[in-house]
């Protein structure tokens, strides 16, 4: 059954003490958002995926997925004060899809598995809610 995906990375990371988001800091040539969102696309029932990023971040976000051509991404749309209006903002933006089930993801935790994402659309199928 498909799911649409809000990955939150209007985050700044502040207590990594770096100047970039750890979000946009590079793991091995591939920084984390870009590696949290190739996991959710490498999943066959992703219907749609939505980042919300911070409104400074426009241009690392280009750059972070500039080489993407999924029709299943959509633009990236700004963040809140805090990280349940930025989960808001991303949920309202799916809205219009009328997705039966959101999974909801964190870009600065890029390891995410198939066997992860699969466990909570499993656990989706029986309960109003996981994590």
């Amino acid at each position: 059954m498909p799911f649409a995906v809000v990955i939150v990375a209007a985050g700044r990371g502040t207590r990594l003490g770096s100047e970039v988001p750890k979000q946009y800091i590079p793991l091995n040539g591939v920084c984390a958002l870009r590696r949290s969102i190739d996991a959710f696309l490498a999943h066959s029932d992703v219907s749609h995926l939505c980042t919300v990023i911070h409104p400074d971040d426009a241009e690392r976000y280009k750059a972070a997925v500039r080489d993407l051509d999924d029709p299943r991404v959509l633009a990236p749309v700004n963040g809140g004060a805090n990280r349940a209006d930025s989960v808001r903002h991303g949920l309202e933006t799916l809205a219009s899809f009328s997705p039966d089930r959101v999974l909801i993801h964190d870009a600065a935790r890029p390891f995410v598995d198939e066997g992860t994402i699969q466990a909570v659309v499993d656990v989706l199928e029986t309960s109003d809610g996981a994590f």
